[in-house]
């Protein structure tokens, strides 16, 4: 297998993937809105979800306004996270108000620290001791993939610290590396070369701790090798509120089309389920891979959100000076060359 090596971004570039990963995020969330949490949708439904042009006014999800506070959160701590301010922050918009949420591992975590209660003391009790494993943690780490310059290994260990706030059970944290690790080498890829599909999952597998998703990364190459449906994927992988589901589904869905950004999330809504979760995850990648795409859907955030999300984008885009900066005091690029996605691969991607 050979595997190249991008050369770094620039200052202008970082901040047109980390938009575009934000941007797409937000409109694929809202996209989905309608179809989440459905049995698997008609295709006929889904079609006419996607050409509706008409504005719909919808609430971002809990979990895609996780994603930006910790965009917010990285672009003021210099890329590094103080758990503390994190988890304050979460906690600060965290929507009480909504009754489907009440009883996640999230809602108890952040409720304790509105009360006053450290994080630390709440998210290890949670399921009985196990931790949360549910899905929002993998969702808000998409953020830490769009640190420049940091080497896999930073982003994978950035990702599960983040998680472990709110959801402490290996499996979450597992997700959480998995998803920041695939908008990594989305935004550090080369957009106009095919996508070396099976690399990509090998580079994402490797920065992963447990065997059960070790497993179920691997069903995603079977899946992507078979040029599975999506229902095959939802049969296979679930699409259901567990990370251990919505991550290797939306992985599913970007390696099936990880050049139309519009069939990978029209994909991920065909799974049904957990829609919402699973095309935030598959536009985050989409997005950080082809910044300059845009959706031809009416979703859109409002402009309030999209003003947060272009400064969280241009305050993650300046860190690139400090970070280089500090490398050349050390006489080398922070974090080393980065191992990317190569259109020359032994073996042969799947559609």
């Amino acid at each position: 297998m050979k595997i190249t090596v991008t050369t770094m971004l620039d200052q202008s570039q970082l901040l047109r993937r980390a938009h575009g990963s934000m941007l797409m995020a937000a409109r694929a969330d809202l996209l989905a809105a309608p179809l989440h949490e459905a049995a698997m949708p008609d295709p006929a439904r889904v079609e006419a979800v996607l050409r509706d042009r008409r504005a719909r006014p919808s609430q971002p999800s809990a979990a895609a306004t996780q994603l930006l506070i910790l965009a917010e959160h990285l672009g003021r701590h210099a890329g590094r996270v103080h758990d503390d301010a994190l988890a304050l922050e979460l906690a600060r918009e965290w929507p009480e108000d909504r009754p489907e949420l009440a009883d996640t591992g999230t809602a108890r975590v952040l409720s304790a620290v509105r009360r006053g209660v450290r994080w630390s003391q709440v998210a290890p009790t949670v399921h009985d001791g196990q931790g949360s494993f549910g899905s929002v943690a993998a969702v808000r780490a998409g953020a830490v993939g769009l640190l420049p310059d940091a080497g896999m290994g930073t982003v994978a260990a950035l990702a599960r610290r983040a998680a472990g706030i709110t959801h402490s059970h290996p499996l979450a944290r597992d997700a959480a590396a998995a998803t920041a690790t695939a908008v990594a080498l989305a935004a550090r890829g080369q957009p106009l070369a095919p996508a070396d599909k099976y690399h990509f999952l090998d580079l994402v597998t490797a920065q992963l701790r447990t065997s059960e998703f070790r497993a179920a990364l691997g069903e995603v190459q079977t899946l992507v090798r078979h040029r599975s449906a999506p229902a095959d994927t939802a049969a296979t992988v679930g699409s259901g509120r567990a990370a251990l589901r919505c991550v290797p589904a939306a992985l599913t869905a970007f390696l099936r089309h990880p050049d139309d950004p519009v069939a990978a999330i029209r994909y991920a809504m065909m799974m049904g389920g957990q829609a919402r979760t699973v095309a935030t995850i598959v536009g985050a990648v989409c997005g950080a891979r082809h910044p300059e795409h845009s959706l031809a859907v009416a979703a859109r955030p409002d402009v309030t959100r999209g003003l947060r999300i272009q400064a969280a984008a241009e305050a993650l885009a300046r860190l690139v000076t400090g970070r280089r900066a500090a490398g050349l005091r050390r006489g080398r690029p922070e974090g080393g060359p980065v191992p990317q996605l190569s259109p020359s691969s032994g073996r042969r991607a799947g559609g």
